[in-house]
């Protein structure tokens, strides 16, 4: 988990995330009834911790920024704590639902894993699930291309395949490709809360007043305040299997 967002990208990120984790989520979890607790794990500014609430009673999010935590989203029945090692300052045998809403890639090791493990009821569930915006043909409209100018090796389907998973079951796997309708304004905040998109947009449009101007040109580019954008989405479910218990 040590992806940088520095204050900007995450004022950015923290103004608009698609509200897709719910979505994602009910793909594969009941909303009712409701299991006790949850535990999100690199919440960043909190959607996937109030995503995980419609599934909980009560959520944590836990995550290693400060700035996101600093701009984590108040919501009944979710708090916010800061990660700073793989370590979970959690009792054992306390969670229901672990979530990884795009952070495993960053967050994978053995380490957190059994941590996670440790955290978890016997027959609880650890998800893992991300989705990727695809924004070629915007980014072709604004006449950046599609390079950033930097190799992302980025695994989107990531799990947790290549550890020691004696203690979890891989209960289900999917992609799935949606499309999803986005305000011009969010879609700039979109594109301005991912460093590497961050920088490409920078040097293309200058840095003063850099949102209000990116926003201007894509309203004229799609002659819309208003579009829609694809996304793919990704899940990989486990049951926590304790044996021995």
């Amino acid at each position: 988990m040590s992806k940088e967002y520095d204050q900007i990208t995450a004022l950015h990120y923290a103004a608009y995330r698609p509200s897709l984790h719910a979505n994602i989520l009910k793909t594969y979890l009941p909303t009712t009834p409701k299991s006790n607790y949850g535990l999100d794990i690199g919440c960043g500014t909190g959607q996937s911790a109030i995503a995980l609430s419609k599934f909980c009673n009560t959520v944590v999010g836990v995550d290693p920024s400060k700035e996101m935590i600093k701009k984590s989203i108040k919501h009944t029945g979710v708090s916010y704590e800061l990660m700073e090692t793989k370590t979970l300052n959690f009792d054992s045998d306390r969670f229901d639902i672990i979530t990884f809403a795009g952070s495993l890639f960053y967050a994978k090791s053995q380490e957190l894993l059994d941590e996670c493990i440790r955290v978890s009821k016997a027959n609880s569930l650890i998800i893992a699930y991300d989705f990727e915006i695809l924004l070629t043909d915007i980014l072709k409209l604004l006449g950046v291309g599609t390079e950033t100018g930097v190799t992302s090796d980025y695994d989107h389907e990531i799990n947790f395949s290549g550890l020691h998973t004696t203690n979890v079951h891989l209960n289900s796997q999917y992609k799935q490709s949606i499309r999803f309708d986005i305000t011009v304004a969010d879609l700039a905040h979109v594109l301005l809360s991912s460093k590497n998109d961050y920088t490409t947009m920078a040097n293309t449009f200058g840095t003063e007043n850099l949102f209000e101007k990116l926003q201007q040109e894509l309203e004229t580019k799609l002659n819309t305040t208003h579009t829609t954008i694809k996304a793919n989405t990704f899940l990989s479910a486990y049951t926590v299997k304790i044996y021995g218990l």
